[in-house]
């Protein structure tokens, strides 16, 4: 294996991501609420979705309303089995106890003499805040109260007691009628209308004859919605929009008077009043900070809202019914208001949990496979010379190898020394596999045994003197010392700083690209390319490529000219290239390039299904190929390592917050590409590509699987440096298993770890020999506890992210279960 140019960011992973990072992109403004609104006559509710407010009670789940729904009135929980109603005829707003006009916790405060028990009241938004409208439904004997976007909302009146002549001033703020159009406090461009996305310019003597602004107390008279609303060209806006788009362009179809006005640049310089295109979202139903004490206890009904559109459906709905009951004996609306369900247990923190401890088992048991080849070639080298020439043979070579005998293969370097000090070198590493048929004796009295055509295969040729296998080497690989601990703080925390003062996230994104792309052909497709030509018996795609032979290179170097001149250093740098590698590269490359268009060019990449299996599949490989090239052979780097690594996360998880000038986590801003965004939720909701509602989005260098079930979203996240730094001590207590059964196996034994009870070289029962050869959690074993201590401590971390949510350092965790574990077996 060669080590991937990304290496150095590959190590850096583990600052750069968090442990176990469970988001929610905080985009849009969420209805967490539905209300179901059943039909006299008709058995399938209409399901409205509504945002709830932050005061009031909470709605109860939809699984646990529906099946108290049929209970009487006293046990029903809140805002369920409802009658839809309407404010009193001379309080369309609810606002007249916030004016001082009324007081609804007498009897006598409503006009109308209309019962509300048990109802749920329908009130536009504006002119007073919603908790004052909710104090006011719940007085007048109402269960819930929803409400609903207007027109009239965005508009105000700068209200003032009139002055008499001798300067005295009346209390008549709401009620005065003198009001002029300088009075008027106009929407606000972008917060609540857009004129990209529709406009139009009405003429002066339209407006004044049809549109009034200065009716008290809110200034707004809802006659103008006649005027400012629908498709039609009822719709000013429609009939005098800049162009013909404005029905298409314009969601809400509804429109604003903004309060700006132009010139139409004729000789007769008539006014034209600009109008634009509303907003309709969802908004939060926030307190009303002026409230006492007293009034913010005495709310106690749920509140919902929900959009203008929806209104409108809604209150045809109640018309229509309404209609048909003039006499007073057909069945009402009944509505039922709900929290969305969510899932109890988040199933997708279960899978990202049992995904982290398959792949680091995964890539820590592939790490060791060059000793488990070597110890299958010295099987089947048995097999065979007691097939070929007998019991003596067998004995011949056994002895050999117990006598270290210059005729018997070495096996590969143990894990360490005998002193516990590491070689920090590059070695060859040397493996074997398995045997085929056996081909007929040459004419020099040899005799191949077994051959296999796989990279790295063995050849074990048998003589009238002994057997001996022949093997090809693998690329180098790198074993990390106790220096390498301070070169990975030094890397880190430059990594670190550099992404958190630049924010270059999207250098990281290509690195983690390029370099998935190149572990994910050499893991996956290359292996999986030669399996399936092997299958086809198609052998040319594993042959060099004739023009990029070293034949042909020095032919055409020896010749002259620009063209020997590349071949020849194509060939120096890559060596010689089949069609297979060809295919491999170009299928992986052409993945990683659709990922890296994904990830810069739509919003929330995350949301992708091809996105996140590619990144997952990536980061496996990734982890995989890194496990495979890094390794420790001593137990004191090992040590070192997680120790270093131990303290850096929580310094720059926990501390650096107390040192950063706004109080960040240095760590958190970067795992989240610099943090959350900067605008406020609703106006990421209209203008998502906004600079301000950019940020929030993990970077790549992860595992991520979506909430299951969850209409909030979001996903459960894995950093990997969770799992390659752990696994290097995983790795470390794989391949140290497999050294004790290999040198067993080379002195004579069967080739298991010595077990407790006293069983000679290498036994084992053979009931324990499978379980323990697979994960190593015999007696003897330090693989399968050290991977049960991971898998502990992972789970600890994802109960820490649950329980104290916030993001967690996971090798606080980790580090002294999986250390722990190790020393402890030792």
């Amino acid at each position: 294996m060669t080590i991937p140019s990304t290496s150095p960011i590959m190590t850096a992973a583990r600052i750069i991501v968090l442990s176990t990072l469970l988001i929610a992109p905080a985009h849009s403004i969420l209805q967490t609420a539905t209300i179901d609104v059943l039909l006299p006559g008709v058995p399938t509710p209409i399901t409205l979705l509504a945002s709830q407010a932050s005061f009031g009670s909470s709605l109860t789940s939809y699984s646990n309303g529906h099946s108290s729904s049929s209970s009487s009135s006293n046990s029903r929980p809140a805002g369920v089995g409802l009658i839809p109603s309407t404010p009193p005829s001379d309080d369309l707003y609810l606002c007249n106890e916030s004016y001082g006009f009324t007081t609804y916790s007498s009897s006598s405060g409503n006009a109308d003499g209309k019962s509300y028990n048990n109802a749920a009241i329908l009130v536009p938004r504006g002119q007073c805040s919603f908790e004052r409208k909710a104090l006011s439904a719940q007085r007048l004997g109402a269960s819930a109260i929803i409400i609903y976007g207007s027109l009239s909302s965005r508009y105000s009146l700068n209200v003032t007691n009139s002055t008499n002549e001798d300067g005295s001033s009346n209390n008549d703020a709401y009620t005065r009628d003198d009001y002029t159009i300088d009075d008027v406090k106009w929407p606000i461009d972008k917060q609540d209308y857009d004129c990209d996305n529709g406009q139009a310019f009405i003429p002066s003597d339209v407006f004044s004859n049809k549109l009034n602004f200065i009716t008290s107390p809110g200034g707004y008279d809802d006659n103008n919605d006649d005027y400012l609303i629908g498709n039609s060209e009822n719709n000013m806006c429609v009939k005098y929009a800049a162009d013909e788009t404005f029905v298409s362009a314009c969601e809400s179809q509804r429109c604003l008077i903004t309060g700006k006005n132009v010139t139409d640049g004729g000789s007769d310089g008539n006014i034209k009043y600009e109008a634009c295109c509303a907003w309709d979202f969802a908004i939060w139903l926030y307190q009303d900070t002026t409230l006492t004490a007293d009034e913010i206890k005495e709310v106690t009904i749920p509140a919902v809202y929900i959009t203008m559109q929806q209104a409108m459906e809604f209150l045809d709905l109640m018309n229509g019914v309404s209609s048909n009951n003039n006499d007073g004996d057909g069945d009402p609306i009944v509505l039922s208001m709900y929290a969305r369900d969510r899932p109890s247990v988040n199933s997708s923190a279960i899978i990202i949990w049992a995904l982290g401890v398959f792949v680091a088992w995964l890539a820590s048991y592939l790490s060791s496979s060059d000793y488990r080849n070597y110890a299958k070639a010295i099987r089947m080298k048995s097999h065979l010379v007691a097939r070929a020439g007998g019991v003596g043979a067998v004995a011949a070579v056994t002895a050999a190898g117990g006598q270290g005998g210059e005729n018997v293969e070495r096996p590969p370097p143990s894990p360490a020394r005998h002193d516990g000090t590491p070689r920090s070198r590059s070695q060859s590493r040397e493996r074997s596999t398995t045997a085929t048929a056996a081909s007929p004796p040459s004419e020099s009295g040899e005799r191949t045994i077994y051959r296999d055509d796989d990279e790295g295969a063995a050849e074990a040729v048998i003589t009238n003197r002994n057997v001996q296998p022949q093997y090809y080497q693998e690329e180098e690989s790198l074993e990390l010392d106790a220096s390498h601990a301070i070169f990975f703080i030094v890397l880190a925390s430059t990594s670190l700083l550099v992404l958190f003062f630049f924010k270059i996230f999207n250098v990281v994104k290509i690195f983690y690209a390029f370099g998935c792309s190149g572990a994910f052909a050499q893991v996956v497709l290359y292996p999986l390319l030669t399996r399936v030509f092997r299958k086809l018996r198609w052998k040319s795609p594993m042959r060099p490529m004739e023009c990029l032979s070293e034949e042909n290179a020095t032919r055409a170097a020896l010749n002259g000219g620009c063209k020997g001149k590349i071949l020849m250093c194509l060939y120096s740098f890559f060596g010689p290239i089949t069609l297979l590698d060809v295919m491999a590269n170009t299928i992986a490359y052409a993945v990683g390039g659709t990922w890296l268009y994904i990830a810069f060019t739509v919003l929330h990449p995350g949301s992708s299904v091809f996105y996140w299996i590619v990144q997952d599949i990536f980061g496996a490989c990734m982890c995989i190929t890194f496990l495979g090239t890094i390794k420790i052979n001593a137990i004191r780097v090992a040590a070192i390592l997680l120790t270093v690594a131990f303290f850096y996360d929580i310094f720059f998880v926990f501390v650096t917050p107390l040192l950063t000038k706004h109080g960040e986590s240095i760590m958190v801003n970067v795992a989240t590409s610099g943090g959350p965004p900067k605008a406020s939720p609703s106006w990421c909701e209209k203008y998502p590509s906004s600079t301000e509602c950019k940020g929030g989005e993990p970077l790549p260098m992860l595992f991520a699987i979506p909430r299951v079930g969850d209409y909030q979203g979001g996903a459960s996240m894995l950093g990997l440096g969770d799992i390659v730094l752990p696994g290097l001590l995983l790795s470390f207590a794989s391949r140290f298993d497999e050294a004790k059964r290999l040198m067993g196996l080379v002195s004579g034994g069967a080739g298991r770890v010595r077990n407790g009870n006293g069983n000679g070289a290498g036994g084992v029962s053979s009931k324990k020999s499978s379980w323990n050869i697979c994960c190593g959690c015999g007696h003897g074993g330090y693989f399968g506890p050290v991977v049960v201590a991971y898998a502990v401590g992972l789970a600890m971390a994802n109960a820490a992210v649950y329980l104290m949510q916030m993001g967690q350092p996971a090798l606080l965790y980790l580090m002294p279960c999986c250390l722990g574990t190790q020393e402890w077996r030792g």
